[in-house]
């Protein structure tokens, strides 16, 4: 009865600690990934700042080119300008206006020309506070050039969602063309280039420099959010380290249970080392034993946690209100296994558990035949 008891906590412990750990590594993969996606969402992986505005000689020589680099899938123009949304009801909220020639992906529909109304997308954070929907009418005061502020009159074509609190809260988005011919010449501050591989952004980069020859600042995403990602891998791995602890404590519990195995079969054991069994065979008959009892518990823990994610991925937790999306930047974090993650948490675990299954082996194993027949 205690050895089966001491077993049960030796595996319990290690389940445990192994599914708080892959749990956890899960979360931390889910929010880089949606941050990540959002972060692509709102510009370009490759972006050609020109502040004083793209010339027509640029556009015609430059444009072409960078969308010619090899690994770019799509390029467009950009303008980003401060803006006031004001609604027929009186309301009104700062925003971010981004006139872009190409409408991302997000927007459920593409705007429709609505007669002398520009046509905008806006994020639903911002409509739900707006009181605004599709098919609403607002004004949009713009300042452009260095100008004076322009009140233009704006049809809401369409309200999207994409989770990140930054587009979703803050982010009016309208076709250049449609800008310009409401204020006149509004030049392009930018061209924005998505690429087949995001991580590639620093070789298209280099490439975009030689194109523009100095005449434009070219930054990446990881440029832009190196701090944040670079944030978000130390706490992974500080995360990491402390539950790894936590395996570990679970580990010296399979040690535990290994000592109440001793005690159990402390006689078979003295007479198989009088019969002349060598320390190599008692030790590895021990570690290996240790070592099975911690190993059921690693791919218990797995599994325990894999279908955690996988239950709390159904529900759409962790999921935040708008205050407090303002703050982690997305409204809600999905688990993201990833099978690295898991092989390295078995492998840690494995080798945890072997350590300290090894330490009454060895001492054990040390030991004289009559010393531990000493013990029947």
């Amino acid at each position: 009865m205690l050895l089966r008891t001491s077993s049960l906590a030796a595996l319990s412990a290690v389940a445990l600690g192994v599914a708080a750990l892959v749990v956890v590594l899960a979360l931390m993969n889910g929010y880089r990934n949606v941050l990540r996606s959002g972060i692509f969402s709102a510009a370009g992986h490759v972006v050609a700042s020109f502040p004083g505005g793209l010339t027509d000689s640029e556009r015609e020589r430059l444009v072409p080119r960078l969308g010619a680099i090899s690994g770019v899938r799509q390029q467009a123009e950009a303008h980003y300008l401060p803006g006031l949304l004001l609604t027929g009801a009186g309301g009104g909220e700062v925003v971010q206006i981004k006139a872009t020639g190409t409408w991302p992906s997000f927007i459920p529909m593409p705007p429709v020309a609505s007669g002398p109304s520009v046509e905008i997308a806006l994020g639903r954070g911002l409509a739900r506070r707006l009181g605004l929907d599709a098919g609403s009418s607002a004004a949009l005061q713009v300042v452009a050039g260095g100008r004076l502020p322009r009140s233009v009159r704006v049809h809401v074509a369409s309200v999207f969602r994409t989770g990140f609190s930054e587009l979703d809260e803050r982010w009016v988005l309208v076709g250049l063309a449609d800008l310009e011919r409401s204020l006149g010449s509004v030049p392009a501050t930018a061209v924005e280039l998505w690429l087949d591989d995001p991580d590639d952004a620093e070789r298209v980069r280099e490439t975009a420099e030689r194109v523009c020859g100095g005449s434009a600042l070219v930054t990446t995403w990881q440029d832009l959010n190196r701090n944040l990602f670079a944030a978000l891998r130390w706490q992974k791995l500080s995360l990491a380290v402390v539950l790894s602890l936590v395996v570990g404590v679970g580990a010296f519990e399979v040690a535990s249970a290994l000592v109440v195995l001793l005690t159990e079969k402390r006689r078979e054991i003295g007479v198989l080392m009088a019969m002349g069994g060598d320390e190599r065979l008692v030790r590895t008959t021990l570690v290996l034993a240790g070592t099975a009892l911690g190993a059921t518990g690693l791919l218990l823990g797995v599994t325990l946690g894999v279908g955690i994610a996988a239950v709390l991925n159904s529900l759409g937790v962790p999921r935040f209100p708008p205050e407090i999306a303002s703050i982690y930047m997305v409204e809600r974090i999905p688990f993201s296994l990833e099978g690295g993650d898991l092989l390295t948490v078995l492998a840690l675990g494995l080798a945890e558990v072997a350590i300290a299954a090894a330490i009454p082996a060895v001492r054990v194993a040390r030991r004289e035949p009559v010393e531990v027949l000493r013990w029947v």
